[in-house]
């Protein structure tokens, strides 16, 4: 026969469980302070994320701009505006700008084309709008004043204003830009620095120029 608990060591048993268990007051407190602790590590989690993707970015921005530079060197100091280096009419889409440049050899990767919003394409015979990441400054050489942007998150049209807009229809919103300038410094403007305001990012300086979007 099984051995028998006296019914005193079982309620001492039971009492001992209770003493040592959360009641469901304590249980809802630790789970709102977990929840609070979550929502501030997300921020700071998305907030690296962004950080990562922009210096991404920069870096295709700062090696696309180096092939330019590279190219207008040995055409006269002068950026080109088309898909053909001679044609100094400016074209309308930077798209024809980049296949051009696919096809003399200055270009062999469309990894350095994309970004925020745009994934590479798998070959430089199938590079759309959509796998370009950036617009592009017509009508500069290497003389111009070293802070024109000659590469720029595409979105923006003018320079006719040191401080752009930003759009929600932008790559990166309203939180900034990437910017590639005339004398070889790529960096992102964050919204609101610089003296801008909140959803505005400052180039530091104004171009007649327009932006040809991809």
């Amino acid at each position: 026969m099984g051995h028998v608990l006296p019914m005193r060591k079982i309620l001492s048993g039971l009492k001992l469980f209770k003493a040592n268990s959360f009641t469901l007051v304590e249980l809802l407190v630790v789970i709102s302070i977990i929840g609070l602790l979550a929502g501030m590590a997300v921020p700071a989690i998305q907030g690296g994320l962004d950080k990562a993707k922009q210096g991404v970015d920069v870096a295709n921005a700062r090696q696309l701009g180096i092939m330019f530079f590279s190219e207008a060197n040995d055409n006269n100091g002068t950026y080109r505006v088309n898909g053909d280096l001679t044609n100094t009419s400016p074209a309308t889409k930077f798209l024809t700008i980049v296949q051009g440049m696919f096809s003399n050899g200055t270009l062999t990767t469309t990894k350095i084309l994309s970004g925020q919003g745009a994934t590479p394409a798998t070959s430089t015979n199938t590079v759309t709008a959509a796998n370009i990441a950036f617009g592009y400054v017509p009508n500069l050489t290497t003389s111009d004043d070293g802070q024109i942007p000659l590469i720029i998150s595409k979105g923006p049209t003018s320079l006719s204003q040191s401080n752009i807009a930003m759009l929600d229809t932008y790559p990166w919103k309203k939180k900034g830009l990437v910017v590639y300038r005339v004398g070889n410094s790529a960096e992102f403007l964050k919204s609101g620095m610089n003296g801008a305001a909140v959803g505005s990012a400052n180039i530091g300086i104004t171009n007649s120029n327009n932006v040809i979007q991809p």
